[in-house]
This record gives C-alpha cells, sequence and structure tokens, in this order.
C-alpha cells in the first residue's frame, strides 16, 4: 500500500540508502515577472519539464525559505500543472518541497499523478513555511509521465521536485520483458507491440502534459499512431497483472 506523508522538514533520500533516479530545481526556469505562461524548459540533467499557467516563485515574498527558483502553479481552473518524463527507470518513490504563493488566506493542495493516474494528493496547508509532500511505493517501471497538479484556486509553489528508480524485484524484470515497441522513434504512422504470448493488450498513450490520446485494446501488433502529433508519450501496455510502460518518440 501507498504511504504519503505531509511533513515540515527536508526529507534526505539518499539517508536510507535509497538509490536517486532524478531530481529538478527549477533554476533553470527562465520564468520572471507576474505573467502566468505555459510552454517548456530543460531543467537539471537535461530532463524536459513542461508547465501550463505558471509563473516564477515571486521572489520569496513569504520569506520561507524558498532555496533559489521555484515555480508557481496558478489555479485548478486553469489547469495549472507540471509534467516531466522520469527516465528509463522509472518511479519508485516521490517528494517535492510545497510553499504558499501570496499572503491571501485559503487552503493549498497539489495532486500527483503518473502515466495519468492519481498518486494521492497533499494535505491541505496554509503557512508561510516549508511544507513537503512525499508518496512511496509507486513502483512504475518505463520511462513514465510524471504531473504535478494544482487542486484548489489558491497559488502553490513547487521546487526542489526528486523521485527514485522503481523498485525491480524479480517480477518488475519479467513485467519488463514481456512487450517489444518498434520501430521507436517512428515516422510512418504506426508502431508494432509484440508480446510474449498472444493475448490482447490494454494500450494507453499520454502525451507530455499528461493527456490520455489514445486509450484502446490491441488484438494484433500494429498500433495506429498516425493522428499523434511530432513529439515525446508515454505508452502504458497490460495485459492481466502485468504492467509497464515505455517512451514513444514520434518524428
Amino acid at each position: 500500500m501507498k504511504k504519503i506523508y505531509f511533513l515540515l522538514f527536508t526529507i534526505c533520500l539518499s539517508a536510507n540508502g535509497v538509490l536517486a533516479q532524478g531530481s529538478e530545481s527549477f533554476d533553470n526556469l527562465g520564468l520572471s515577472g507576474s505573467n502566468y505562461a505555459s510552454g517548456s524548459f530543460t531543467g537539471d540533467n537535461a530532463v524536459t519539464w513542461n508547465y501550463v499557467a505558471c509563473r516564477d516563485e515571486n521572489g520569496d515574498s513569504n520569506n520561507a525559505g524558498i532555496n533559489g527558483s521555484a515555480i508557481m502553479l496558478r489555479r485548478s481552473s486553469d489547469n495549472s500543472a507540471i509534467s516531466a518524463l522520469s527516465g528509463a527507470n522509472g518511479v519508485g518513490d516521490i517528494t517535492m518541497n510545497l510553499y504558499k504563493g501570496f499572503t491571501g488566506g485559503g487552503a493549498r493542495r497539489v495532486e500527483l499523478f503518473v502515466n495519468g493516474i492519481s498518486q494521492g494528493t497533499s494535505t491541505d496547508f496554509d503557512n508561510n513555511t516549508l511544507n513537503v509532500f512525499t508518496v512511496e511505493d509507486i513502483n512504475i517501471v518505463g520511462d513514465v509521465l510524471i504531473e504535478i497538479k494544482n487542486d484548489t484556486g489558491k497559488q502553490v509553489i513547487v521546487d526542489d521536485v526528486s523521485w527514485t528508480a522503481a523498485t525491480l524485484s524479480t517480477q518488475n524484470f519479467e513485467e519488463k520483458a514481456t512487450f517489444s515497441m518498434y520501430p521507436n522513434p517512428t515516422s510512418n504512422g504506426f508502431v508494432n507491440i509484440k508480446t510474449s504470448n498472444n493475448a490482447a493488450t490494454q494500450v494507453a498513450v499520454y502525451d507530455i502534459l499528461g493527456k490520455q490520446v489514445i486509450n484502446t485494446t490491441l488484438n494484433g501488433e500494429r498500433l495506429n499512431v498516425s493522428k499523434l502529433n511530432a513529439g515525446v508519450y508515454a505508452v502504458r501496455l497490460s495485459q492481466g497483472n502485468t504492467v509497464t510502460t515505455k517512451k514513444l518518440v514520434v518524428k
């Protein structure tokens, strides 16, 4: 069962010997001023982050102790969110620092999604201190889509997102080896998905913003992706209890 913690102190992932998979400081964000925008930037370790209706951290105006740059999510009604792909080793645990945006009263809260599936929400807060949100035991293998959405009508500042690699048990290795997908990258409007058996495969494809763009049951090998724009996608493949995620590049 997942364990969700909401703490008022910084968590060091390496303290228990957990191998870090990725992190983001938002130091390369490049947003400034009072205008909210949507776009993308290249963050730490060359990870591409996408953002919707976001701005900078407003210079830590609440003196909450923000370390350097951060990103402010506007409102849930604006679909304000940030997202990125995890990297090849998937996601085990995710943690992030949350702060209150501006001084207006009201609960702040974010919701975490992996491959479009909610992994939990942070506890409501309305203070001028650091609030840490952590979700453990996600353990989804493959290059998965991480998405953080504002779940309220109040601004939330997000900083120092980090995640560990999925715990690769024997079962995980078996699941990952069940599927193959080619050609990848593809430019001819389709990909072939082969499995170790002839069972039907449930296929869900998500764009980099977490929107599901394909949801189908594949009885053969060929998946039609001709309607997808050029870009990077997360493909979730499942047969019964066997689930894995792969990155797909469409040119």
